[in-house]
């Protein structure tokens, strides 16, 4: 079932993602990437696009099915797929909560509408949970600050287009 939200700027609703939606969801993820890592990762990776074929949108697929273990939602503004977010059982053995938000993207012309909020509660509701972000990314740093989340001290080094990058695990505990 879809919920409306409206903010002053641009109405929204928020369902369930079903797996028919991952190919939408795919293309705000990656253009989430494009706009939120233009300074932290090479342009031409950006460009590159991020892995894109069917074998990658099916294994999204799976991630939306009734049985799969994580819980996937939708942001729609005039019909279009415009966010989404992702959460399920925590994957690092020492997490500090049993769960963990695996994603949360929202097109720049959704920011500040109160969509990447509501995308957060529908999957995560206010239960405890952990996230990886990048270290150098401070403007999601202070989105998840404000549902509560702060650093742990767990901290990692991955690699993106040829580049190391440092995350840092959030984690909220209530």
């Amino acid at each position: 079932m879809a919920e409306r939200r409206a903010s002053e700027s641009k109405p929204f609703e928020i369902a369930d993602a079903l797996p028919d939606d991952a190919e939408a969801i795919l293309a705000v993820k990656d253009a989430g990437w494009r706009e939120a890592y233009a300074d932290l990762l090479p342009a031409e990776f950006l460009a590159g696009g991020l892995g894109a074929g069917p074998e990658r949108t099916e294994r999204w697929r799976g991630f939306m099915t009734p049985d799969a273990a994580g819980r996937f939602a939708l942001a729609r503004c005039g019909g279009r797929v415009v966010g989404f977010a992702g959460a399920g059982p925590a994957r690092d053995d020492d997490a500090p909560a049993p769960e963990q938000l695996y994603a949360v993207y929202v097109l720049a012309e959704m920011h500040g509408t109160g969509a990447g909020r509501a995308l957060v509660e529908r999957v995560l509701g206010d239960r405890p949970a952990c996230l990886w972000v990048f270290e150098d990314n401070p403007r999601a740093r202070a989105f998840y600050a404000k549902l509560g989340f702060a650093p742990d001290g767990a901290r990692k080094l991955d690699q993106f287009g040829g580049r190391f990058l440092a995350e840092i695990r959030m984690s909220r505990v209530v």
